[in-house]
């Protein structure tokens, strides 16, 4: 992760198709509208560096892993992330790095 670059990305996108967003009939409610987003913007969700840290685990690598599978069920970063981007789309937004911005100014640690 690189939060220098100059496109204002932290992340490489990995030229890999990504898998459809997970959707359980299940969802409600904000869990259901961030999945939702997901499958509406997938090419700036796989963009976007999520801070719930599952990287780390070598889980995902981009925000939209985060709703290829569970992951973002019950996670507010990551539901919070797909608000921000999609909030910022509707306004326009549409450069990623700005979007990402955002995303850090909400959800990276301070400090």
């Amino acid at each position: 992760m690189d939060g220098g670059r100059t496109n204002g990305l932290r992340i490489i996108p990995a030229g890999r198709v990504m898998r459809r967003p997970f959707r359980d009939p299940e969802h409600t409610g904000k869990t259901r509208h961030a999945y939702w987003i997901a499958t509406q913007i997938p090419e700036v969700m796989n963009q976007l560096y999520c801070w719930c840290g599952c990287e780390n685990r070598g889980v995902h690598r981009s925000a939209l892993g985060c709703f290829e599978d569970r992951m973002g069920e019950n996670c507010d970063v990551c539901q919070g992330t797909a608000e921000i981007a999609y909030e910022m789309i509707q306004k326009g937004v549409t450069d990623a790095g700005k979007i990402q911005a955002a995303v850090d100014a909400k959800w990276a640690p301070k400090g």
